[in-house]
């Protein structure tokens, strides 16, 4: 048996941000990689690209319209489909006759996707998906379709469901907390005690590209083309369920190079992804389903509304002695309209929390770039800065009082110099002025320990003759950068330009990767790239220590040339030495280490001002400035872009986005970007971040997710600011003008 490997010695935590009362924060882990994988990146690690400004490997192709979308893949043939959907939001269907429909001229396919007695459950529920060679029509063979159901009673106001509690006329929860002696025996010892009700609206997905996808029969091979954020997990939904319905599956691949954003709603293949492989199947013919907007926003879920309500109380010195806390979340027909608040700032304080989700006939939830937390944030947050107000506190000193985070505690005082916190808090509004200003800030954080990634995912990396080099994963890239990343990280490893580094996602033909989703793409799949770099170099290594006569340990990669200290070739040169065939290795994602990590989740911290008009009620945002952590930082220009375009995002949850339903036939009545109301350019404030760059001790690479942590906290610090503007908590996103003016109102003094 052969001894264990020795550990190895590493450099974790951070150095001191710039400001006051910083210092570093370093500390000393003995971890033990697995034999053969690349030797740990830490703190003290000198980059040559990581960190730095890149840009997008494939910015050039999107913007120049080379990129190909599912939407831009076309062949001879091409049928065209679209899916006929339910007008009633509950009811049986009871009838369903498509005869006329599938034997009119151009129609090439109809399939149904509801039997006879199956229960509609909100309206939009699919029923029938048909396939022409124009939509012009497929639009006239669903004209033809004969449709009969049977209506029983909806509801679509999850606010008067069935288990909601009771509100009274100001908004409230009007109902009693249920009993607890220990969190009533603190609140009595509680020198400042606060209660609040919070609630947002349903906020529907707005992403780039719609749904759907182009599926293209073999015999009975399938190869699909699809706008996922899980490839993967895609493939593997469509194989059970095409097999379910009968039909003869050999190989299923599926490609999702380039996607137009999913934000969580495209973990699931959908109805629409069924569809299309049915239809191409009957059809024998490629065919093409996208959906259109109004699908788009009333069938491919949403991040659900969510009705809040915490009462707390606070000691003499400013901590928070009890926490109580509900939640009522809506949750469509099925699905989780979970909430999710802090944890960080209750410290030994008596603590309680509950969670009720309340189902309508509505499309059902799903993931929506940091699920539950957005919403309680919000609630909780706002809730904060109330209490904090009765107590005659600071908001920002009564975090510091109360969070437990020592990063974040760093962060907080940074954040609050950069922005210059105390001299915009000082700042006084004019008695009677049109113009109100006000700052506010939020806390950031996703999960209760994070996600430092984890196996088993692989990449392929290939080292060809001409110098040109592969690095390849079959996870997607739904814009956030993932090339990019594997790109900057192969190319550290190898010693080269990352222009050398030619990066590939989305096809399920290349190594395992994990769906985008919570964070995970970075964490999981930077390590394996650098093993698979790191496997790839030590065998170029070996040919040009053979070529140099030289001891393969003396051989170095660096700055665009390998060998020794005194005789080294050209990266291009050396590359000559493989011949034909490239070095081809698949690098791994090794388990984390076991020792304690430095940094187990992501912290960070939002700031943001606002300017309200008395006259009109409206609102703008006109800057805003993060932190945040995400380990360390590999693509600091795309890091910083998924961080503003949160603090864009949440401009947009707490200020604009509202569905709205006609509670009499079920409809969202504003399923457009004319009446949906999105963030523009014209709403945007002065955007900034800082990116807190950690060696976290995880792994080789030692990255962290992004796409969670700094969505949670930007429409908070937003509501907070609007708080301190006016002296009114509007607790109800999104806050419109008619709700700005009625708070304005109803002032006292």
């Amino acid at each position: 048996m052969s001894a264990p490997r020795e550990g190895v010695e590493i450099t974790v935590g951070y150095r001191a941000l710039p400001g006051k009362e910083q210092q570093d924060r370093l500390e000393q882990r003995t971890v033990q990689p697995k034999d053969g994988d690349a030797p740990p990146w830490d703190a003290n690690t000198k980059f040559t690209h990581v960190g730095s400004d890149h840009d997008r490997v494939d910015g050039l192709a999107k913007a120049s319209g080379r990129a190909k979308y599912s939407y831009d893949i076309t062949f001879p043939g091409l049928q065209q489909a679209m899916l006929l959907r339910s007008k009633i939001a509950r009811g049986v269907l009871t009838g369903l006759d498509y005869d006329v429909a599938s034997k009119m001229p151009g129609i090439s396919a109809v399939v149904p996707l509801k039997e006879i007695g199956n229960k509609i459950r909100f309206v939009g529920d699919a029923l029938v998906a048909v396939a022409g060679s124009s939509l012009h029509a497929v639009r006239d063979a669903i004209e033809a379709i004969v449709v009969k159901t049977e209506a029983t009673e909806h509801n679509v106001d999850y606010i008067v469901a069935e288990n909601a509690p009771l509100l009274g006329n100001n908004g409230e929860i009007d109902e009693p907390w249920p009993a607890s002696e220990e969190v009533e025996a603190a609140l009595a010892q509680a020198k400042v005690t606060h209660t609040g009700t919070y609630r947002t609206e349903v906020q529907t997905h707005s992403s780039l590209e719609t749904h759907g996808g182009v599926a293209k029969w073999n015999g009975n091979d399938l190869e699909l083309w699809i706008s996922t954020q899980a490839t993967f997990g895609v493939r593997g939904e469509l194989a059970q369920a095409i097999k379910g319905k009968g039909i003869e599956l050999g190989s299923l691949v599926l490609h999702a190079e380039f996607v137009g954003g999913g934000f969580g709603s495209k973990f699931s293949a959908g109805i629409e992804g069924l569809a299309v492989c049915l239809l191409a199947h009957a059809a024998k013919a490629p065919v093409k389903l996208m959906l259109d907007r109004f699908e788009e926003h009333t069938t491919t879920g949403n991040r659900p509304g969510a009705l809040m309500q915490a009462r707390a109380g606070v000691d003499g010195d400013g901590k928070i002695l009890a926490w109580d806390w509900r939640s009522f979340g809506h949750a469509g027909f099925t699905g989780s309209g979970s909430v999710a608040v802090p944890s960080y700032y209750t410290g030994k304080a008596k603590v309680r929390r509950d969670h009720k989700d309340l189902n309508i006939d509505a499309d059902p939830p799903r993931p929506m770039r940091a699920p539950g937390h957005p919403q309680g944030w919000f609630g909780a947050e706002l809730f904060l800065d109330e209490l904090a107000a009765k107590a005659g506190i600071d908001p920002l000193e009564f975090r510091l009082r109360n969070d437990r985070e020592d990063i974040r505690q760093d962060q907080w005082r940074f954040g609050a110099e950069r922005f210059g916190w105390a001299a915009a808090r000082a700042r006084k509004n004019e008695p009677g002025a049109r113009f109100l200003h006000g700052v506010g800030l939020s806390s950031a954080r996703w999960g209760q320990l994070g996600n430092p990634g984890r196996p088993p995912h692989g990449i392929t990396c290939r080292i060809h003759q001409d110098g040109s080099v592969e690095s390849r994963s079959g996870a997607m890239d739904i814009g956030v950068g993932t090339k990019t990343v594997l790109a900057i990280v192969t190319a550290e490893e190898l010693g080269i330009a990352p222009k050398l580094v030619a990066a590939t996602a989305g096809h399920t033909s290349d190594p395992s990767g994990p769906a985008s989703g919570g964070s995970t793409v970075t964490p999981s799949i930077a390590p394996a790239a650098r093993h698979a770099a790191y496997l790839a170099k030590q065998q170029l290594c070996e040919l040009v220590a053979k070529h140099l006569g030289a001891p393969i340990a003396d051989v170095v990669c660096k700055d665009g040339s390998i060998g020794t200290a005194t005789n080294q070739l050209s990266w291009g040169d050396a590359c000559k030495l493989i011949g034909p065939n490239p070095i081809d290795v698949r690098g791994q994602r090794n388990p984390n280490y076991d020792s304690k990590p430095f940094h187990g989740t992501q912290c960070g911290a939002q700031f943001a001002e606002v300017q309200v008009d008395t006259w009109t009620g409206v609102i703008r945002v006109t800057r805003m400035f993060g932190i945040q952590d995400c380990g360390l930082v590999i693509a600091k220009k795309l890091a910083e872009s998924q961080v503003l375009g949160a603090m864009i995002q949440g401009v947009s949850f707490a200020l604009h986005e509202q569905r709205i339903m006609d509670k009499r036939s079920g409809r969202m009545l504003n399923g457009d970007f004319l009446r949906y109301k999105i963030t523009g350019s014209q709403d945007l404030p002065e955007l900034s971040c800082h990116l807190h760059s950690i060696a976290n001790g995880h792994d080789s690479v030692g990255a962290a997710g992004l796409g969670e942590p700094p969505s949670c906290a930007s429409a908070a610090a937003i509501a907070n600011a609007i708080f301190h503007a006016t002296g009114v908590p509007l607790r109800h996103l999104p806050i419109t003008p008619d709700k700005v003016l009625q708070a304005l109102a109803g002032r006292k003094g």
